[in-house]
């Protein structure tokens, strides 16, 4: 499960765009998200240009990669960083 992780030198997520961000990260579709959190689908997308457009991603799966990098979303409770450790080792 992807969780957030807060940093001091990133660039600021509002509440709102970290939790679109994690469902974004989660595989849902805009018309997912908005259907589970009740806002119009426009509104997600808007959303998720903001976010894109902070995180300075070329496309969501970018956004996802970069906030990951940033230590805005963590994968599987471990830091990226450990995951490749592990690879690696």
């Amino acid at each position: 499960m992807l969780q957030q992780k807060s940093l001091t030198n990133g660039p600021v997520l509002t509440l709102r765009e970290h939790e679109i961000l994690e469902f974004i990260a989660q595989g849902l579709s805009t018309k997912e998200v908005a259907q589970h959190i009740d806002i119009a689908p426009r509104t997600v997308d808007r959303h998720v240009e903001n976010v894109r457009l902070k995180l300075r991603a070329k496309n969501r799966t970018h956004m996802v990669a970069c906030a990951v990098m940033e230590g805005l979303l963590r994968v599987d409770g471990h830091d990226l960083d450990e995951a490749v450790d592990n690879d690696v080792a």
